[in-house]
């Protein structure tokens, strides 16, 4: 089960995430989580937003780059070793992450561990073999409110 993550590609200068931030807001869309990572030269923002389709089209009008991407949301306890307990099965079965970043729900509740896959399926069918449960983006954005 895999939820959909909006990247974005930025420019690596001073106010460009403040805009891509604007346009969701100004359109009335809610970040769920954002992960940034960056070069010298640009920027990947990597969202879960409240209505993937609906902020898709608003970035796209305009004119970021976008690309939707299949990840796999992990329900974890928010606690010490919940990532840990996780990442270890993976690791144990060969399931090769690509990256990962993670929010809680609600402080001391649930964390939630986002991950790109090499092969989402896999890992997906590690993680439910292992107990551990996968989230829609519906959970997610239910839990979110």
């Amino acid at each position: 089960m895999s939820i959909t993550q909006i990247s974005i590609f930025l420019e690596n200068k001073v106010g460009q995430l403040a805009q891509v931030c604007k346009v969701l807001a100004d359109n009335d869309v809610s970040l769920v989580t954002l992960s940034l990572a960056e070069t010298a030269d640009f920027g990947i923002a990597r969202l879960v937003v409240d209505d993937t389709a609906k902020a898709e089209d608003v970035l796209r009008r305009n004119k970021y780059i976008v690309k939707a991407t299949p990840v796999v949301a992990v329900a974890v306890p928010d606690r010490p070793g919940g990532m840990a307990e996780v990442v270890s099965t993976l690791s144990a079965k060969g399931c090769d992450i690509e990256y990962s970043y993670a929010f809680a729900l609600r402080h001391g509740e649930k964390a939630v561990l986002v991950f790109r896959f090499k092969n989402n399926e896999q890992a997906t069918a590690v993680i439910a073999e292992a107990g551990f449960a996968t989230l829609t983006e519906n959970q997610i954005q239910d839990a979110a409110k």
